[in-house]
């Protein structure tokens, strides 16, 4: 039985190595699973799963990583290996030992890098549009949502994620719109954009590391940030592939339901 501190539904804010990160958690006791968004994310991305997940039982966490959401903006040298010790620092610091690793996109990649460092701590591992297991990336997207300032030049860059035209709400334009006129982002999101997300510092390739623990890979077929893999490229022991038909990158946001169902599936297996 895992407990985290709060469990209100509130954001807070907790130290991490120095680093102020924000997080929230649902729900209190039971299995603990923590979630990772993708770049240029902020842990709202999960707005549609947590709650659900919590529900099932659990204590969920989300939370937003360095130089990105409300966290503190430095990065470091931008790295895999330092984003996913500031994962790892985080479940330290809210007292969490072994847990099940939820990532999206780039947060994907830095779970397969925190359970190769350190299996003991995860559970399972869900990986939701995973980057760094071989499927080219967008590079357009990274680039222009990189150097983005305007509401008019984040707006279609957003359309790109999801797809079904329409799914942006203007919440979600207004917090990208104030993200990107924090200083130092930019700055932070082009450090993370130059780092390689394909292996692990023990050398070992990211996709390998799926499976070494349980492991669900959730994608959208209509991706046009990281296309997903061609049908069994994925079949190995140890990991189950969905591919959710007319969802985009934000598979997650478009078909939550369909998403909570095979996360909560695949938890209490």
């Amino acid at each position: 039985m895992t407990r985290i501190d709060g469990g209100s539904g509130d954001a807070q804010f907790v130290d991490v190595a120095g680093c102020r990160i924000r997080h929230r958690v649902l729900g209190a006791n039971g299995d603990a699973v923590v979630m990772v968004h993708g770049f240029g994310g902020r842990l709202e991305n999960w707005s549609g799963n947590q709650a659900a997940l919590a529900a099932g039982g659990r204590a969920v966490a989300a939370l937003d990583l360095p130089g990105h959401g409300e966290s503190s903006v430095d990065v470091g040298s931008g790295s895999l290996d330092e984003l996913a010790a500031c994962v790892r620092g985080y479940l330290d610091a809210t007292g969490l030992g072994r847990v099940h690793l939820v990532g999206h996109s780039m947060g994907a990649a830095l779970c397969l890098a925190l359970t190769d460092h350190d299996p003991a701590r995860v559970r399972s591992l869900t990986l939701v549009a995973p980057a760094g297991v071989g499927q080219k990336i967008n590079a357009d997207f990274i680039r222009g949502y990189i150097g983005a300032r305007t509401r008019r030049e984040i707006a279609p860059l957003m359309n790109l994620l999801f797809a079904e035209p329409g799914s942006v709400t203007e919440e979600m334009l207004e917090q990208a719109v104030a993200y990107k006129g924090r200083a130092g982002v930019v700055e932070s999101l082009t450090k993370i954009a130059s780092s390689r997300y394909g292996g692990t510092p023990s050398g070992r390739q990211l996709r390998d590391v799926a499976g070494s623990v349980p492991t669900l890979v959730v994608w959208g077929s209509a991706d046009s940030v990281i296309p997903p893999p061609a049908p069994g490229e994925f079949v190995r022991d140890g990991v189950r592939m969905h591919l959710l038909t007319g969802s985009g990158h934000m598979v997650q946001v478009e078909a939550a339901a369909e998403v909570n169902r095979l996360i909560g599936g695949f938890l209490a297996a």
